[in-house]
């Protein structure tokens, strides 16, 4: 089976967003089940390909606005995955992002390839992700290319709609592309419909998720668009590359705990740590770092996302913050965004000085850090996806509190591995992290049998990989629509 995996950024070489650690985990995965697989995405100026060897493997002209462009190929292998990665060259639109024009020119120039065989290996199906990707099954549709297309939507928020007139750049007849009618009235085209029309298969990143696209209330106005493709849409489950988590623990940790890399310094004496000592270690340190109250008579509650109050549910916690004159706990932020939200939470560390540590800025050290010294981890997302702070967190050992959503739902079982709270309110999220604050007080054995089964929870691609295999299976084996 010959998988092409199409996005537009990957970990390590250019990475975003959660897409990045999603194309470098699932093909592994993909590959390590016997998947004969690759991966595409452009070649950017700002790309960091550090020592790996690039290969030029061919080059081709692209006829894009009325021009012929050229693009290069060169291949390089992925420097963890060893999944071969294609790199597509032009300067002209895909050394910069120039949104609308480096998308529509990235998904023709990979049809191309496809189609001329430029680089000697066709695939039998091309997996496309997000709406940077989603004008790849019109178009093979509209070059009868005997190949099937799978769709991934990872967040139903960023469609990526831009001028029709990139149909006269790709010289497509807006007579045969099946635009929905309000896309034409408005003169504009939506690159995420697309995918959904025209793919054999859609999947989401969470079983959840794909049912509750299907409303009103999180269809970002695709919601009739989904229905009528509702027996061609499946929910599979993102997951965490295990071993790569687990490396990133034991380098960016003063005192790893993790069963699987126990290799701290030998000077500490601290080698096969158990959890309970490894996480009261890193609260020490990190209360030393950001200046808290010290001591582990104190729960930590961590929030590491995004500021955006619309889906991430920052508000939520500030205002749970604001309605206490004492806290109970610590509480440490890491997160960029909202520049209001920002300041709002700026004051909460200024009224809190020895509870709140509020930390904007882009930081995987610290951020493994507030995960390994955390009790508990705040993700009230009004909407989510999939999501993958509760899957991190719960390997280290920090239970999430989180709202009863998307993949939120689907990987997390209240009382037993993590909490989930019903109502997206304030009061509600109160509510669970007072629960979950007594628990951690009152009744350590239940709090200790939660936290390892929380470790114990197997969130590996290897399960998701079984289930995209299927739908391969299935989209090759069935006729033609």
């Amino acid at each position: 089976m010959k998988v092409l995996f199409v996005s537009w950024e990957i970990d390590p070489f250019f990475k975003l967003g959660g897409l990045g650690d999603v194309a470098r985990s699932l093909p592994a995965a993909l590959k390590k089940a016997g998947v004969d697989i690759k991966i595409v995405i452009p070649y950017y100026d700002v790309l960091r390909l550090g020592n790996n060897k690039k290969t030029l493997v061919g080059n081709f002209n692209v006829t894009y606005d009325k021009k012929n462009e050229i693009v290069k190929i060169y291949e390089v292998l992925h420097p963890t995955s060893k999944v071969p990665v294609y790199l597509l060259k032009n300067k002209k639109y895909l050394n910069k992002i120039k949104a609308a024009d480096t998308f529509a020119f990235f998904d023709k120039a990979i049809v191309e390839m496809i189609k001329r065989n430029v680089t000697g290996w066709i695939p039998e199906i091309v997996h496309c992700n997000d709406h940077h990707a989603g004008l790849i099954p019109l178009l093979i549709k509209e070059e009868k290319l005997p190949i099937k297309t799978l769709f991934t939507i990872h967040n139903l928020s960023y469609q990526g709609e831009y001028q029709i007139d990139l149909l006269d750049k790709l010289e497509m007849n807006l007579s045969r592309c099946k635009v929905v009618k309000w896309e034409i009235r408005t003169k504009k085209i939506n690159f995420l419909t697309e995918g959904i029309i025209h793919a054999d298969f859609v999947t989401t990143v969470s079983p959840t998720y794909a049912k509750e696209i299907m409303k009103e209330e999180y269809g970002k106005g695709l919601e009739e668009i989904l229905r009528a493709r509702e027996g061609r849409i499946f929910g599979i489950l993102n997951g965490i590359d295990i071993e790569y988590n687990n490396l990133l623990h034991n380098k960016m940790l003063s005192y790893p705990y993790l069963g699987r890399f126990n290799n701290a310094d030998e000077k500490l004496k601290l080698k096969n740590v158990s959890w309970e000592e490894g996480k009261k270690l890193n609260k020490i340190y990190l209360q030393k770092k950001l200046g808290l109250s010290i001591g582990n008579s104190i729960p930590i509650l961590g929030f590491i996302g995004r500021f955006d109050a619309a889906q991430k549910g920052i508000d939520l916690i500030h205002k749970m913050v604001r309605r206490n004159d004492k806290l109970d706990f610590e509480l440490v932020v890491l997160g960029t965004g909202d520049l209001n939200w920002e300041e709002r939470y700026k004051w909460l560390s200024k009224f809190y000085p020895k509870n709140v540590s509020c930390n904007f800025v882009f930081d995987e050290k610290l951020a493994r850090q507030i995960y390994a010294a955390s009790d508990f981890m705040l993700i009230p997302s009004k909407f989510e996806p999939c999501g993958l702070v509760q899957m991190i967190s719960m390997s280290y050992g920090t239970l999430p509190i989180a709202y009863k959503t998307g993949g939120l739902k689907d990987s997390i079982k209240d009382g037993i591995n993590g909490f989930l709270f019903e109502k997206i309110t304030s009061e509600a999220l109160e509510r669970k992290v007072k629960t979950a604050i007594d628990i951690w007080k009152n009744n350590k054995p239940v709090y200790k049998k939660m936290v390892e089964e929380a470790m114990r929870t197997d969130f590996s691609w290897d399960k998701s990989a079984t289930e995209f295999i299927s739908l391969y299976e299935k989209a090759l084996t069935e006729k033609e629509l």
